[in-house]
C-alpha cells in the first residue's frame, strides 16, 4: 500500500511508495524536504514528535529516530544532499479523486490578491492534473467569478495595448496615418474604460454561466456528471481566468486563449467529476459539434435555395 500524506508546508496531499518511509524527500509543489511518515495519515507533519498524554516524548520504536525516520547506511553521493539512501528521492502522485478536504488553489485558499493570482496560475500550468485535483467543489460562486474577471480583464488589457503597439507600427513603416481627432481620441478612450468596467464583466458573467450550464447538460447526457452544477462552473471559471492571460501573446492570442481553454476544460471536467477523459471531451466538443452542424446545415439550406431558384 503506498503512503499518502499532507505536505507540512503547502498542505497538498502527496503520495509514495511504502519503501520510502523514514526518507527525506522534497513536495514537488512548493519544494520542502520533509520526511515521509511510516504510515498514512491526513495532517500535516508537524516537524515535532508527538507528546504522550503527560507530556512526556514517547520514545521511539527500535530502529526508529525521533520523527520517524530510519538510519540506516550513509546516503550515497548526490547532488541534492537531502538524497534517500537509494540516492533517488521519492516521485510524489497526486492522487485523483480521493476522499480527503480539498484546500482550493491559493486564489481561494488564501485570499483574492495580485500574489494568490499569480500563484493560482503558476499551479494550473506547471501541475494541472493538481489543481483539478485539489479545486474545490463547493463553495460558493464569488472567488471562482472573481479569477475569471481578473483573468479575462488583465488578457483584453494587454490585448488591446498589442493593437495599439500594432497601429504604431504600421504608422512607423509609412502607411498613411489617420487625421488625429481629440474628440475621437477621449471617446475611444472613455469607451474602452466603460467597457472593462461594464461590457467585460457582464459578458464574462454570462459566458461562464452559460458555458457551464452546457457543459453541465452534456456532461448529464453522456453519464458524467457526478458532482453539482456549482462544480461544473467553477471548472469553467478557473479555466478560463487560467487560460484568459495568454491573449498577451501578439497575434495569435485570441486563437491560442481559445483552445487552451477547451483543454483546461475537459481536464477539469475529468478531474472534479471524477469521470473518464473520453466523457469530459465529448461534452467540451460536443456543443461545437452541434453548432458546426447547424452553420453547415444552415448554409447548405440557402445554396439550395439559391440554386432552385436560379432554375
Amino acid at each position: 500500500m503506498p503512503i499518502e500524506f499532507r505536505c507540512g508546508q503547502c498542505g497538498k496531499l502527496l503520495r509514495t511508495a511504502d519503501n520510502t518511509a523514514g526518507k527525506q524527500a522534497k513536495c514537488p509543489s512548493c519544494g520542502t524536504v520533509q520526511p515521509v511518515p511510516a504510515v498514512s495519515g491526513g495532517g500535516p507533519l508537524s516537524g515535532t514528535p508527538t507528546r504522550g498524554v503527560f507530556g512526556e516524548t514517547p520514545s521511539p520504536p527500535p530502529g526508529q529516530g525521533a520523527f520517524g525516520e530510519i538510519p540506516s547506511a550513509p546516503p550515497i553521493a548526490s547532488d541534492n544532499p537531502y538524497a534517500s539512501p537509494l540516492s533517488t528521492e521519492p516521485s510524489f502522485e497526486y492522487r485523483t479523486g480521493y476522499a480527503g478536504p480539498r484546500t482550493g488553489p491559493p486564489w481561494e485558499r488564501n485570499g483574492p490578491s495580485i500574489a494568490s493570482f499569480i500563484e493560482t496560475i503558476k499551479l494550473a500550468y506547471s501541475s494541472l492534473g493538481l489543481f483539478f485535483t485539489d479545486m474545490r467543489r463547493e463553495g460558493g460562486f464569488g472567488r471562482p467569478l472573481g479569477f475569471s474577471l481578473a483573468g479575462v480583464t488583465f488578457g483584453i488589457i494587454v490585448f488591446s495595448l498589442w493593437q495599439m503597439v500594432f497601429q504604431l507600427i504600421t504608422i512607423l513603416v509609412g502607411a498613411p496615418a489617420p487625421a488625429f481627432d481629440p474628440a475621437r481620441g477621449v471617446g475611444y478612450v472613455v469607451g474602452f474604460a466603460l467597457g472593462l468596467v461594464v461590457l467585460v464583466p457582464l459578458f464574462t458573467v454570462l459566458q461562464s454561466f452559460i458555458t457551464a450550464a452546457i457543459y453541465h447538460v452534456c456532461l448529464m447526457m453522456l453519464g458524467g456528471a457526478k458532482q453539482p452544477f456549482e462544480t461544473t462552473y467553477r471548472v469553467v471559471a478557473y479555466s478560463t481566468g487560467s487560460s484568459a492571460i495568454l491573449m498577451l501573446i501578439p497575434f495569435c492570442g485570441q486563437t491560442i486563449y481559445g483552445i487552451v481553454n477547451l483543454v483546461f476544460s475537459a481536464i477539469g471536467l475529468m478531474h472534479a467529476h471524477e469521470t473518464s477523459g473520453l466523457k469530459a471531451t465529448f461534452a467540451v466538443l460536443l456543443p461545437m459539434f452541434i453548432c458546426c452542424g447547424l452553420v453547415i446545415a444552415f448554409y447548405a439550406f440557402v445554396i439550395g435555395v439559391v440554386v432552385m431558384n436560379a432554375r
